[in-house]
């Protein structure tokens, strides 16, 4: 398999929208398989009592590697996102072992981290805790990737990065998944390719934001 595209609808959290024109397999997860599949393969992804439909969503992101044994390349997609140009997303992602938007305003996990307890998608304590052991082992990131639209080749060295995303993501409560996405990166060694353009403009995709905060799940 060369190239797949893939997301994740859970809990009625976003309506699908049509799959990619030029993927080799486009492969949505979803709760629902008797919904519209839109181009998509569906496939049933069930959870534990203990997991949220919003969690094991981003939960689906972090581990690609996982879920599809034999591809080159791997594209993840919210599922708030038509994807209209994956040609070009190819093209500008090539030769880049990861790849993703930069954050259109602010430029470090730090920043983040004060944005999400604002925003009440964590516990202060909690985010400080994590900021603090990034602080003692001297990471001072320049960008934040966001983890909305992600290009990935399927290498060990980003198997790493996966692996070690997703256990940040599981130490550390509230929605960290932007907080620790580029220290992920810095600590396996494996540098992050911006892409042009943000998470509402970009030449690749176009977001529907009003779906999407309609249909939104809480945080917690």
């Amino acid at each position: 398999m060369s190239v797949v595209v893939f997301t994740a609808i859970l809990g009625a959290s976003d309506s699908l929208k049509p799959a990619p024109y030029g993927a080799d397999q486009s492969v949505c997860f979803t709760d629902d398989v008797d919904r519209d599949a839109q181009g998509w393969e569906l496939r049933l992804w069930t959870w534990s009592a203990a997991s949220t439909s919003r969690r094991e969503a981003w939960r689906l992101r972090w581990v690609p590697h996982t879920l599809f044994k034999d591809y080159a390349t791997v594209v993840w997609v919210d599922a708030s996102y038509t994807v209209t140009n994956l040609g070009l997303l190819l093209n500008d992602s090539a030769g880049f072992d990861l790849c993703g938007l930069r954050h259109h305003t602010r430029l470090s996990c730090y920043e983040e981290g004060r944005e999400v307890v604002a925003n009440g998608q964590a516990d202060a304590e909690a985010v400080d805790a994590q900021l603090m052991a990034y602080r003692r082992e001297n990471y001072r990131p320049t960008a934040l990737t966001v983890s909305c639209i992600l290009v990935r080749s399927h290498t060990a060295q980003v198997t790493n990065f996966n692996e070690l995303w997703d256990a940040e993501i599981q130490k550390h409560p509230g929605d960290n998944t932007q907080i620790s996405l580029d220290y992920a990166a810095w600590k396996v060694g494996l540098r992050v390719h911006h892409l042009e353009g943000f998470r509402k403009a970009n030449p690749y995709a176009h977001h529907d934001h009003l779906d999407h905060k309609r249909r939104r799940k809480p945080y917690r």
